[in-house]
This record gives C-alpha cells, sequence and structure tokens, in this order.
C-alpha cells in the first residue's frame, strides 16, 4: 500500500507540476536551442529500480559531445571517493547551462520520467550504469526503490556531501520511508536550490 500511495502522490503532483511550469520550460527550451547547437532535451541512461534501465530528461546543459569528452577529463575528477563523476568548472558546460544547473532548472523535464513512473519524486539520485557498476555490495540497496528528483541527499548538501555520507542518507530514505518524509523533502528542495549548496 505503501508504493501504492507514493505512486499516486507522484503521478498528481508531477502533472500538476507539468502543467503549472509548462510556459517556464517552453521558455527554457527556447533559450537552450538559441544559445548553444544541440538538442533542447537530452536523453541520458539511468539505472532504477532493480537495476532497470532507463531514458532520464534533461534540458541540454552541456556541448553537443559532451559524452565523448569525459574519457580526457576523468583525471580532474573531484568526487575521487566513490564511482560518481564530478567537475566544479566542467568545460563541457555551456553558458546558458550553467545558469540552468545553478538553479537545477535542467532538472525539470525529469517530472516527465515521474510522472511515466520511472522516477519518484524522492529517492536516490540516478546514477549512470559505469557507476553503479562500481557499487559495492551494501551500496545497491539504493536499487531496492525508484531514484528521485530531489532527494534527502540533495536538500543535505547535494555534491558538498562524501559519497560515504550521500550513501548514508539514502539508504536511510530506503529504510523509513514515508509520505511524510518525501513531503518534508520537497518542501526543503526549494530552500536548497536557493542556497546553491553544491550545484554543479
Amino acid at each position: 500500500w505503501g508504493r501504492i500511495l507514493k505512486r499516486f502522490f507522484d503521478f498528481l503532483i508531477s502533472l500538476i507540476g507539468l502543467l503549472a511550469l509548462s510556459p517556464l520550460m517552453l521558455i527554457i527550451g527556447w533559450l537552450v536551442i538559441i544559445t548553444s547547437p544541440g538538442p533542447i532535451i537530452v536523453k541520458l541512461t539511468r539505472v532504477g529500480a532493480a537495476g532497470q534501465r532507463f531514458q532520464l530528461y534533461k534540458f541540454r546543459s552541456m556541448v553537443k559531445n559532451a559524452h565523448q569528452l569525459k574519457p580526457s577529463l576523468m583525471n580532474h575528477n573531484e568526487r575521487a571517493d566513490g564511482p560518481l563523476f564530478k567537475i566544479q568548472n566542467d568545460p563541457r558546460i555551456t553558458s546558458f547551462g550553467r545558469f540552468i544547473r545553478r538553479w537545477s532548472l535542467d532538472e525539470l523535464p525529469q517530472l516527465i520520467n515521474v510522472l511515466l513512473g520511472q522516477m519518484s519524486l524522492g529517492g536516490p539520485r540516478p546514477h549512470e550504469p559505469e557507476e553503479v557498476a562500481q557499487y559495492q555490495t551494501r551500496h545497491k540497496k539504493l536499487l531496492a526503490i525508484k531514484p528521485g528528483l530531489t532527494g534527502l541527499a540533495q536538500v543535505s548538501g547535494r555534491s558538498n556531501l562524501s559519497w560515504a555520507e550521500e550513501v548514508s542518507l539514502d539508504t536511510y530514505y530506503v529504510e523509513n520511508w514515508s509520505l511524510g518524509l518525501d513531503i518534508q523533502i520537497l518542501l526543503r528542495t526549494p530552500k536548497a536550490v536557493f542556497v546553491k549548496r553544491g550545484a554543479v
């Protein structure tokens, strides 16, 4: 019943969010396409619940060949404590892309993923297959539920957290989920975005 309640809540809020934010999303899409060549929305392969892969939607914030450039930047990874890849001043990010990332506007199309049931409003971050392949056994608990548009780790420090801290917070979420916890995380998300902690 908890999963049914969570799915109903996800569907309702994501539908309302898409309808309410559609004018803003149209403006962002127009600005993405006029500020740099490439598609408006990119589809990125991520790993969801039970290890199932899905296509995550985001407004494009990087140059067209960003994925091909990634191997040449691996030596600059600032998240060497775990499987994640992050660079504070990633040269692949466009000027407008930097703006929408800072305010997490690039993630608004993920409401479509939530509506489709591939993601949830709250949950662990969705990671790349290459990152999940490096999970240790205890990390695989993060795949027990759908990844989230936002989550306990995101509202508690975002990229400023170490990998161990992120795993600890997401594991707590998996083991202690409640609708009240989801609502609490959603209410904390605007503040986390506003103070821009760890937004890269």
